[in-house]
């Protein structure tokens, strides 16, 4: 017997749109439980340990690439986001590119469910993950979606 008739199916940036959604109230629940009995500080060592997990599992995979220029690790980015991130590439030079991410699932959720402080645990990955891709490649953001801004700027340059 079939329990449970979906009405349609979900295109695949409604599906992983939803995950996210799940992930974002999931996430913050726990993290809000794990405050409430161990007390602000471990707010910041969730984070560190997101931040580290995130970098360190993406990371193996850098160890295929023989390559690891600028333009390599832009592939890898644009081909790496969600469907759902609408973004432009606004500067597409040699040792400098430059992006302008307009929406963005992740913000879009946990700034929905009043946890952006959360979400930025996303945004705060960049940084590190550059780094491990190669230590040359230089990052800078001055906006976020998740901060409110109405686009993130990512500047990636060598």
């Amino acid at each position: 017997m079939n329990y449970y008739v979906r009405d349609k199916e979900k295109t695949p940036e409604e599906a992983e749109n939803s995950i996210i959604e799940l992930f974002a109230v999931i996430s913050s629940r726990i993290i809000d439980e794990v405050e409430k009995k161990y007390g602000k500080e471990s707010f910041e060592l969730v984070k560190k340990a997101f931040i580290d997990s995130i970098v360190d599992l993406i990371s193996k995979g850098f160890k295929k690439f023989k390559k690891r220029d600028l333009k390599v690790y832009i592939k890898l980015l644009v081909n790496g986001v969600t469907q759902g991130t609408k973004f432009e590439i606004v500067e597409n030079k040699q040792a400098s590119v430059r992006f302008k991410f307009t929406s963005c699932p992740l913000a879009t959720y946990f700034r929905k469910i009043g946890k952006p402080e959360i979400g930025k645990f996303f945004c705060e990955v960049d940084e590190p993950l550059v780094k491990a891709f190669n230590k040359c490649i230089k990052f800078e953001r001055t906006k976020t979606l998740m901060d409110g801004d109405d686009y993130c700027d990512h500047h990636y340059f060598a």
